[in-house]
């Protein structure tokens, strides 16, 4: 059986392969759905690409349900993830790209913390990764603030702790794609309009340990009309880097 975290949210499975995901309601992001940075890590293990994974979110992920994964297609390297007949998410190997955001200091990241502008106004304040209404222990509570350098970078510190565990006390990878995710979103202005990522490439070189001072870095590519094109990265605290993502991120019309 997989590690729980404390919570099941992976069901037993006939031999090594996973045929269900139930996400549990801690991983939400939006309210009714899960964390996409989240959700795109557990399908990024049945992909087993050295270069990343690129997962693309179809719909929200619903929580605390059981949902089907294509688990044929996961031998060449995709992987689909449905509820009932609707595709939720899709898994592919990515291209290998390198779009690093330079790293701070893990007190310079905590500076930048302070600004962090969803502590006066945020869409999703209960989020698991950015969420600043979540207890510690519970959500990972990254809260990127703008640099002020000219830049345009945000960064925030993080320090796991045991709750973003397995069984075995180690960070899993899902848990360093959830932290790839949201600190991409506030490097652009949300204008009142909230977000969502319709797309996310990472590449997950190594996790870090529980209690590790890492920084999470995040920077604005470009926008497109109503997606926004953002890069993250994440440094351990000797510099190593942890993990990079790439993501296409989606205002929500009214």
């Amino acid at each position: 059986m997989a590690y729980r975290y404390g919570e099941g949210d992976l069901a037993p499975t006939d031999g090594n392969l996973m045929t269900q995901l139930t996400i549990s309601p801690r991983f939400a992001g939006r309210p009714d759905s899960a964390s996409p940075g989240y959700v795109a890590g557990q399908l990024a293990k049945l992909a087993h690409s050295a270069n990343g994974t690129v997962v693309t979110i179809h719909t929200p992920p619903p929580l605390a349900r059981p949902l089907d994964i294509d688990t044929e297609s996961s031998r060449t390297g995709d992987v689909h993830l449905y509820d009932g007949e609707l595709l939720i998410a899709s898994a592919r190997p990515a291209e290998p790209f390198d779009a690093l955001v330079p790293p701070v200091g893990f007190e310079v990241a905590e500076l930048a913390s302070a600004g962090y502008p969803g502590f006066t106004e945020h869409p999703y304040p209960n989020c698991f990764v950015c969420g600043h209404q979540r207890d510690k222990g519970d959500g990972l509570r990254l809260f990127p603030g703008r640099l002020d350098d000219g830049t345009g970078r945000t960064a925030c510190p993080w320090v796991p702790d045991e709750s973003a565990t397995d069984a075995d006390g180690h960070v899993p990878e899902e848990i360093v794609w959830a932290a790839l995710d949201c600190p991409g979103g506030w490097t652009v202005e949300h204008e009142h309009q909230p977000q969502v990522v319709g797309r996310i490439a990472a590449r997950v070189r190594d996790v870090p340990k529980p209690g590790e001072r890492c920084v999470v870095m995040g920077r604005s590519l470009g926008t497109d009309g109503h997606k926004t094109y953002v890069a993250t990265t994440i440094y351990g605290p000797d510099g190593a880097i942890l993990g990079q993502a790439l993501a296409t991120w989606l205002t929500l019309r009214d």
